[in-house]
């Protein structure tokens, strides 16, 4: 976590505390109506998070969007419903909350930052201990798809000799495609072409292999050893747009290490 928010949850919590001391059964009736309004009903933690962030942007509390950030990011709500979120709070509140609105970004990118590292960290240990290859793969798929929200299907694809994609591990349902032809879909046209492709909308694709009509969107991130194309770990998610740069950040270095094992 970044000394910013951890700082601004210290502080929060200190500051709760003291209120506390003080405080009769008005008030704390209130906290309790707070802390309760939120919890899973009708509509789910996540949309009521967004729900309060928009409230607290458009009020231009600073400290109330920040708070709706850091619940929203521990719920599991994506880069994408929070930029649409603030969105909605820019529309409504107007020109005057684009300050507020800077810093809420700042702070969702501290998030964001903060969890590629720890991913990363729990790869990197993945990497170095003493599993076989296969072992190692595998446990990287399931720490993206366990870590990621919008990760629903994550898998590598290797190089053989006669340079087709063959299926390796990978944590999902089961594909038909287990060998992919280099130009073949979205895996074989980043095979093909070297080079990551990100395709937030699969339905508008011409050269694209359906594995399961649950999935909206796919990124394929290849994998190089000696310069040349050894695989690549390939992506799909249930949602549609929901990839930004932070995945193509994070899986391009795990890539990266990949790279040095297979």
């Amino acid at each position: 976590m970044t000394k910013k928010v951890e700082d601004f949850k210290r502080e929060r919590n200190e500051l709760n505390d003291v209120v506390m001391k003080y405080a009769k059964k008005h008030i704390k009736r209130f906290y309790n109506l707070d802390t309760n309004v939120y919890l899973d009903g009708a509509l789910p933690r996540k949309t009521k998070e967004l729900l309060g962030l928009v409230s607290s942007l458009v009020l231009r509390c600073d400290d109330c969007v920040e708070y709706h950030l850091i619940t929203s990011d521990e719920n599991g709500v994506t880069t994408k419903e929070i930029e649409e979120a603030l969105a909605i709070g820019l529309v409504v509140g107007g020109s005057i909350v684009i300050p507020h609105l800077r810093r809420a970004f700042k702070i969702w990118d501290e998030l964001q930052e903060t969890k590629k590292e720890k991913i990363l960290d729990k790869i990197k240990s993945a990497i170095n201990n003493a599993d076989e290859k296969e072992e190692k793969l595998k446990t990287i798929c399931e720490i993206l798809k366990t870590n990621v929200e919008h990760y629903d299907w994550v898998g590598f694809y290797l190089v053989d000799k006669k340079e087709e994609l063959v299926l390796g591990p990978f944590v999902g349902e089961s594909t038909e495609h287990v060998k992919i032809k280099f130009g073949e879909g979205i895996c074989g046209q980043a095979a093909e072409l070297e080079r990551t492709f990100v395709v937030q909308d699969v339905s508008k694709e011409t050269n694209y292999l359906s594995c399961s009509p649950k999935v909206k969107s796919e990124i394929v991130v290849p994998i190089f050893k000696n310069g040349k194309v050894a695989g690549e770990l390939d992506i799909d998610s249930h949602k549609t747009e929901p990839f930004t740069k932070w995945d193509e950040e994070l899986l391009s270095k795990i890539c990266d290490w990949v790279g040095k094992i297979i």
